[in-house]
């Protein structure tokens, strides 16, 4: 079945994350079968949900007027959630449009007050001084509101209203400035920056540990400023058909994933390897090795904690499918002692190395099931005394050689289309 699955032909799309579908070709026999059930999968000729930079492939649509002012009425968060250039452009404009405004009104004040009728009368007193056009009005509202003050433009009192016009035109100024600066530090400052030096390896690998078929996932912080109170979580996303026959495309369950034995927390000094046991609380319980290697579901893996300088939460995630699984590797160690250094020493050389490991080739049921019955211990028979008995123990267990099968690197390696 997987040499057919070797045989798709991938074609790269030209897109922001040179992301890679799958083309089903046309076949006959049992690869027309097998493709159907491909295409009913979940992953299979799709991108990702998630992906590895932790930013999602979910698009809305359909919102009514309503639904879409809700955005305006919460316009601090929609201004943050702006990307850069959308944003950088609403700054400038609104500096432009404030200084034009102010522009239009000293216009009409000194239009009011005859400015522009008497620009020849060297005993008239004008609202601006020395002002002749609109530009010159214009770079007077620049001048201040910046309070920069060139010297060439000047208000007169003697002009009714200038008074009242510069002080609203500088509180106003004071007022958009303090706004956009802090709306700049806001969106320079947001946690989710801090997620670009928490690594995730590249693989998932499946192995077994201390009698349980274990996912691993390897993750890291490279700042010394690590995160306070660190968790961890995964998230299952497939395809379910409930009783009633709902059809549920993006279906949640909750995968819980520990670090050594200090269940969800996650101590980051050092890179560390997350394990999610595949036992009767997991989704994976149930899947045989082909299942898992079906490309039908993804997993995604999500790191969050505090920033200790800020106090704020950060979130990390990304996701894994079946082309990111290593069925029979284990990470390699990375850490060591440093003696010359007297200190511990992280190899981040080493973040995504794995080695081959001896793993069974069936489903974590299944290795429970196999390990139950050959725990269990059997019926004493009596022997026959004419006769010397094979075992002289009266038991029987089944060999670990007999379940085991130790995976090659070139065995583990799975032959499914690159999906990013």
């Amino acid at each position: 079945m997987w040499k057919s699955l070797s045989n798709l032909n991938l074609s790269r799309k030209k897109s922001d994350d040179a992301e890679q579908l799958v083309e089903f070709p046309l076949s006959s026999g049992d690869d027309t079968s097998l493709i159907t059930k491909l295409r009913k999968g979940y992953q299979l000729g799709r991108p990702a949900l998630v992906k590895k930079t932790g930013k999602y492939r979910v698009t809305y649509k359909g919102l009514s007027r309503a639904e879409r002012r809700s955005f305006a009425l919460d316009l601090f968060q929609t201004l943050i959630d702006l990307k850069w250039r959308w944003a950088s452009l609403i700054f400038v404009l609104t500096f432009f449009i404030v200084y034009f405004v102010f522009a239009v009104i000293w216009y009409v004040l000194a239009k009011a007050h005859g400015d522009f009728d008497n620009l020849n009368n060297p005993t008239w007193t004008p609202c601006v001084e020395r002002a002749k056009t609109f530009a010159d009005l214009m770079l007077f509202s620049i001048e201040t509101q910046t309070t920069i003050g060139y010297g060439t433009f000047y208000p007169n009192t003697s002009c009714s209203g200038s008074l009242l016009l510069v002080f609203v035109q500088i509180t106003v100024g004071f007022l958009l400035e303090t706004l956009l600066v802090g709306f700049l530090i806001v969106k320079l400052s947001r946690p989710k920056h801090r997620r670009h030096t928490l690594l995730f390896s590249e693989k998932a690998c499946i192995c077994k540990e201390d009698g349980e078929l274990c996912l691993e996932i390897r993750v890291g912080d490279l700042r010394k400023s690590h995160l306070v109170d660190t968790s961890s979580f995964g998230i299952f996303v497939s395809e379910k058909v409930s009783s009633e026959g709902v059809v549920y495309p993006l279906y949640q369950q909750q995968m819980e994933f520990e670090a050594h034995q200090m269940q969800d927390r996650v101590f980051l000094m050092w890179p560390l390897t997350i394990r999610h046991k595949i036992n009767e609380d997991s989704p994976l319980y149930s899947m045989t090795f082909d299942q898992m290697l079906s490309n039908t579901f993804e997993i995604i893996i999500i790191l969050e904690g505090t920033i200790e300088a800020t106090g704020e939460i950060c979130q990390a995630r990304t996701s894994y499918s079946s082309k990111d699984i290593v069925w029979g590797h284990r990470f390699v160690n990375m850490v060591d002692f440093d003696e010359d250094n007297g200190q511990w020493r992280a190899n981040f050389e080493k973040f995504n190395q794995t080695v081959p490991t001896p793993t069974p080739k069936c489903s974590g049921k299944q290795l429970s099931e196999i390990y139950g019955a050959s725990n269990k211990p059997e019926r004493t028979q009596v022997p026959d005394r004419t006769q010397v008995p094979d075992n002289i123990g009266g038991t029987f267990r089944r060999s670990q050689s007999q379940i085991i099968t130790p995976m090659t690197e070139e065995a583990s390696m799975t032959k499914i289309p690159d999906r990013r």
